[in-house]
């Protein structure tokens, strides 16, 4: 097992109500087979993976979601936990997932940062996309404060698909969190995200 401090990611991911909203989301998802653009999401682990042991979790079927299965994935990786510090990061429904997850479970050590980038916790965006079984009491998740002093929330005023009140919501419910806040950052699908690797940086020195 490694000795470097550890980051697990949790990215995003789609849950439907009925079978037929998920069939149309995939006839309108724009496939390109030949995208090489920059991701940040893709580009983070490269550029830390001399500090850090990176762990990007691939949820199964991520465009149907089901908690469940994602908590039964989640846990798979717990037993690689080694002593140092870690770092849990969560995008657009990863965020929620750990919001949950963190709300309902014992996590098995402290962990030095918490990132909630763009989290949904509110159905008022779009009539396809449901939290199902994601949803969870919001009320509960200041329990993240029991394994994490140095939360932190980002999200943009201009997100057009997890609407900024979500964010607001979970900034109501954790009393010590760090606000990271935009205007032109959408849904941060940008090829870099230097205000986070800054952050993360700095948790090492």
């Amino acid at each position: 097992m490694s000795n470097k401090k550890q980051i697990i990611y949790v990215g995003g991911g789609n849950a439907f109500e009925k079978k037929e909203d998920f069939y149309e989301y995939l006839k309108e998802y724009e496939l390109d087979p030949y995208d090489k653009n920059k991701r940040w999401t893709r580009e983070l682990p490269v550029i830390l993976e001399d500090k850090f042991d990176y762990f990007k979790i691939e949820m199964p079927s991520k465009d149907e979601a089901d908690y469940i299965a994602w908590k039964i994935w989640f846990e798979k990786y717990l037993k690689f936990l080694n002593d140092k510090e870690t770092i849990l990061m969560g995008y657009s429904q990863g965020g929620t997932f750990l919001l949950k997850y963190l709300s309902e479970n014992l996590f098995p050590k402290r962990v030095k940062q918490i990132h909630l980038i763009a989290p949904f916790v509110k159905e008022n965006n779009f009539e396809k996309y449901k939290l199902m079984n994601f949803k969870f009491d919001l009320s509960k998740i200041n329990r993240i404060n029991e394994i994490c002093d140095d939360v932190h929330i980002w999200y943009s005023s201009d997100d057009f698909l997890v609407l900024p009140d979500n964010s607001e919501i979970v900034i109501k419910n954790i009393p010590k969190i760090v606000i990271h806040k935009f205007d032109d950052r959408n849904h941060f699908f940008q090829e870099a995200f230097p205000e986070l690797l800054e952050v993360i940086n700095k948790s090492i020195l």
